[in-house]
């Protein structure tokens, strides 16, 4: 489960600075299959990793995390680095994150709000007013 624990747990183990600059995120979903059975469908979804995003003056950080929200080896791009980035806000609990950089080309949900995480509104809210959204 997300806590702020994990996200400090994440912070000392990789010795990130930390200014309410990290929030949660997960691939898309995508449907692998849909039964159709009479008045009810049915859809098989690809498991949708989860990942801690990193945003700093200089540069990005992607930290896949476990089913337990353990963080793993940063994937970080400096802004130069990134040949296309843009951030869609979404209107109700996620916003979609386009990062391209090579031949890697990333679409991302970035997590609002969630429940029992406040610091993770409060995140966004400050990534949001120094427009690490608009890089």
């Amino acid at each position: 489960m997300l806590t702020y624990e994990k996200l400090q747990d994440l912070i000392r183990k990789y010795d990130v600075p930390y200014n309410h600059n990290i929030v949660p995120g997960h691939t898309k979903a995508k449907i692998k299959w849909i039964l159709p059975a009479g008045i009810i469908n049915a859809a098989a979804f690809e498991r949708a990793e989860s990942f801690f995003l990193y945003f700093a003056e200089d540069r990005i950080a992607i930290f896949p995390v476990t089913g337990d929200w353990e963080g793993g080896e940063p994937l970080e791009f400096t802004w130069d680095e990134i040949q296309e980035f843009n951030v869609n806000k979404g209107f109700l609990a996620e916003n979609e994150m386009h990062l391209k950089a090579g031949k890697l080309d990333l679409e991302l949900k970035i997590s609002k709000r969630v429940v029992n995480n406040p610091w993770v509104k409060e995140n966004n809210i400050f990534l949001e007013s120094v427009n690490y959204y608009c890089k």
